[in-house]
C-alpha cells in the first residue's frame, strides 16, 4: 500500500467511528509518535500521554528520592495489605 493509500484508509477507519476511546487513543499514538520522530529530547511519557524530557524525568526522580529520605512512602507489604493483594 503507498503512503496515499495507508493515508485515505486510516481516514476512512476514523471517520467510521464515533467513539470517544478510539478516537483519543489514535490522536494520543499519532501525536506521541509524530512528537517522538520530531523531538529527540523525550524521554518517556506521563500517563497522560504527554511526552517527558530527560531532565524533567531526573527532577522527577530526584523528587521521589528525596521523599524516600524523608520518609513519605508506603512499604510493598503495606501496599499490598491496603489493596488486599497477596
Amino acid at each position: 500500500m503507498s503512503t496515499q493509500e495507508l493515508k485515505i484508509t486510516i481516514n476512512e477507519l476514523v471517520n467510521r467511528t464515533d467513539d470517544p476511546e478510539i478516537l483519543l487513543s489514535i490522536h494520543v499514538l499519532l501525536k506521541k509518535l509524530l512528537s517522538t520522530k520530531s523531538d529527540t529530547n523525550i524521554a518517556g511519557y506521563a500517563p497522560s500521554g504527554a511526552p517527558i524530557s530527560k531532565e524533567e524525568l531526573i527532577a522527577s526522580i530526584l523528587e521521589a528520592d528525596l521523599d524516600i529520605q524523608k520518609g513519605n512512602g508506603i512499604s510493598l507489604s503495606d501496599m499490598k495489605k491496603k489493596y488486599g493483594v497477596q
